[in-house]
């Protein structure tokens, strides 16, 4: 699907219907033969445009080595997107977004419907001495480092609530669950890396963002996407903490359970132990009394309770 906009002086991004007098176009989930229209169309390296379309595509610029902007410059992004693991719970995956920068417009594509693109369908921030499309490239670039920053604190919460979930029980579900958590942690890390360093070549080039308004809207997004990495960094060392944590708790309980049956199986070796003794075809003390049974059942019961209050008391029942 291509879609056209135009900005207005007031910031407004309207969609319009002609291919003649727009300053963005977006292609989302193009086809092949859309991507050759609009690579034909407005002189863009094919692969500019079907790189979104490798889901292990990774961040990178082109075009900036450049005297003067006379080739299309490439910031090629990756965004997150939530998908449903194997497991059954949310985890987050990387897309690629492209976004090709001219002398006078913006072209942008992506393989997934997202939603940053359509923030600012309605109103875009103004800022003077700033072109329009070098502000849609800055705004879609603050919008992926809010994104990122918003799905790592869903992953925070979602460790947190694990993390109160572990004084209670253990399951499989929520190792699973965490797993998956570290997953989209390890992706969120990567992707922001790259992105930073994209965003970072971007503002060292003279091609573009000749505006002091320029250079600082882009040093915000810098900002955003660092904070965004420094809080995942951080997240993913106590995810795999947490990991660690349910891993020896497992293995605690599975110890607790293992010493309670070790000392049920001594105790119970008493009676089978006694009994043995007494079956056998020799002269044995107490075996001619009259109630040598019941004194016996009862000595075997008195035996065990011993046993049961001496391993409990050295902390082994």
């Amino acid at each position: 699907m291509i879609q056209y906009f135009s900005v207005k002086q007031n910031g407004s991004v309207l969609e319009t219907t002609s291919a003649e007098s727009f300053d963005w176009v977006h292609l989302e989930t193009p086809s092949l033969k859309e991507i050759e229209k609009i690579a034909q169309d407005y002189s863009v390296p094919k692969d500019y445009l079907t790189a979104v379309l490798d889901k292990q595509e990774v961040p990178r610029t082109e075009g900036l080595n450049q005297q003067t902007l006379e080739q299309p410059i490439l910031l090629l992004c990756q965004y997150p997107h939530p998908v449903t693991s194997p497991s059954g719970f949310q985890q987050f995956e990387m897309f690629p977004f492209s976004m090709i920068l001219t002398k006078e417009k913006i072209i942008t594509a992506c393989n997934y419907a997202t939603s940053f693109t359509k923030k600012f369908h309605r109103i875009l921030s103004v800022q003077e001495h700033v072109l329009f499309p070098e502000q849609i490239a800055i705004q879609i670039s603050w919008n992926i480092a809010s994104l990122f920053n918003k799905n790592v604190q869903e992953l925070k919460k979602e460790t947190e609530n694990l993390e109160s979930q572990l004084r209670v029980s253990v399951a499989n579900q929520q190792l699973y669950q965490i797993m998956d958590i570290q997953k989209s942690l390890v992706y969120f890390k990567s992707a922001l890396q790259e992105n930073l360093r994209g965003l970072e070549s971007l503002l060292s080039t003279s091609l573009l963002l000749d505006s002091k308004d320029a250079r600082a809207a882009l040093h915000d997004v810098l900002v955003e996407n660092k904070q965004a990495l420094t809080i995942t960094s951080i997240q993913l060392q106590l995810v795999s903490q947490t990991k660690d944590m349910f891993s020896a708790i497992v293995s605690n309980n599975l110890n607790i359970i293992m010493k309670v049956l070790t000392s049920i199986t001594v105790v119970l070796t008493i009676p089978t132990i006694i009994g043995g003794l007494y079956g056998m075809n020799v002269r044995l003390p107490f075996a001619n009394f009259h109630n040598a049974f019941w004194w016996l059942c009862g000595g075997i019961v008195l035996l065990c309770l011993f046993t049961t209050w001496l391993l409990k008391k050295k902390n082994l029942f």
